[in-house]
């Protein structure tokens, strides 16, 4: 009688796992490992100050995040981050923001969202890249994604 409950519970457990494999997707467990979480980083242009942190970088995401701080002590920040934020791929091939999120141009603190259309396919790694106030040149955050571990 012992063995026999013993049994009957290893054969529910085995029966719960066998449901569970076959019931979660397979898309849910590729995405979760496909998922990274990749370190918030900073730069500087002039005055002002971006912390940006990558969100959401998945193909099978809507779009691909990036949660931006702007900071400066003097002036205002009335950049237009769809006009001067892209993002680039591994190949050198340059995106567009579709939108931002957030608090909208002036102040000496803003914060929001910038989003972006997900790539179909996972490059070796993204460049966030800003023009620059004075226009010459563009600043860069890079983020390798390969060598990330889910």
């Amino acid at each position: 009688m012992k063995y026999q409950k013993v049994i009957i519970f290893s054969l529910v457990i085995l029966v719960i796992g066998l449901a569970l494999y076959y019931v979660i997707p397979k898309d849910v467990a590729n995405q979760v490992s496909e998922q990274t979480i990749l370190p918030t980083q900073t730069l500087t242009d002039g005055t002002v100050t971006y912390k940006v942190t990558p969100k959401n970088l998945t193909t099978r995401a809507a779009t691909w995040d990036f949660e931006i701080i702007l900071d400066t002590h003097t002036g205002s920040l009335d950049q237009d981050l769809v006009a001067i934020v892209r993002l680039v791929d591994d190949k050198g091939s340059k995106y567009k923001s579709t939108q931002w999120e957030g608090a909208p141009p002036g102040g000496h603190h803003r914060e929001g969202t910038l989003k972006f259309s997900p790539f179909t396919s996972r490059p070796a790694f993204i460049e966030l890249t800003v023009q620059t106030t004075d226009n010459t040149k563009e600043i860069s955050l890079r983020w390798n994604l390969l060598d990330q571990s889910p």
